[in-house]
């Protein structure tokens, strides 16, 4: 495979897509991962000199290396910003929800909205009703995939080996 003509083609799709609406409509939400790492580099490679903003919401739960790396990224370059919300996280979880980790738990939600809202329901009714299978490790854990991620979200449980973390209290 020819990496250089696809390094190519990619520099040019961000450099047309830019052009064509405008530099000062973009931002680059940039999390500290590889990805949005690279794409920074490819920013720069498509556009130099570009004035793109590089845009990290520091919610204080990313990991403290990635915090640490964004920050001496930002002392080199004025295009980042670093926002910090003005609500803890906690709250903000418990009004908005959890935010997807992940295509698989894009994909779990995806399967409860196909069918498996009855049985998310049921087995929501089944913990009101006895919220010590919360602390439960085995009725957790043995739980279908999907239903699983679904109940973990609703009641803000950790699973860890065999033990359990229930962050949020619900009625």
């Amino acid at each position: 495979m020819d990496y250089e003509l696809t390094l190519f083609d990619r520099k040019n799709v961000i450099k047309d897509t830019i052009n064509k609406y405008g530099e000062n409509n973009f931002y680059l939400s940039f999390s500290g991962g590889k990805d949005s790492t690279i794409l920074h580099y490819l920013l720069d490679m498509a556009l130099p000199n570009n004035r793109i903003p590089r845009v990290f919401i520091n919610t204080g739960i990313e990991y403290n290396d990635i915090v640490a790396f964004v920050k001496e990224l930002a002392e080199k370059d004025d295009r980042f910003v670093i926002l910090k919300p003005n609500v803890p996280i906690k709250p903000m979880l418990e009004k908005f929800g959890y935010p997807f980790k992940s295509k698989q738990h894009s994909h779990n939600i995806m399967l409860y909205q196909g069918g498996n809202k009855e049985k998310f329901e049921e087995i929501k009714r089944v913990i009101d009703a006895n919220p010590n299978l919360l602390n439960d490790y085995n009725f957790i854990h043995d739980l279908p995939i999907g239903l699983k991620t679904l109940v973990k979200y609703r009641y803000g449980v950790r699973e860890r080996e065999r033990e359990l973390y229930v962050y949020n209290d619900y009625p």
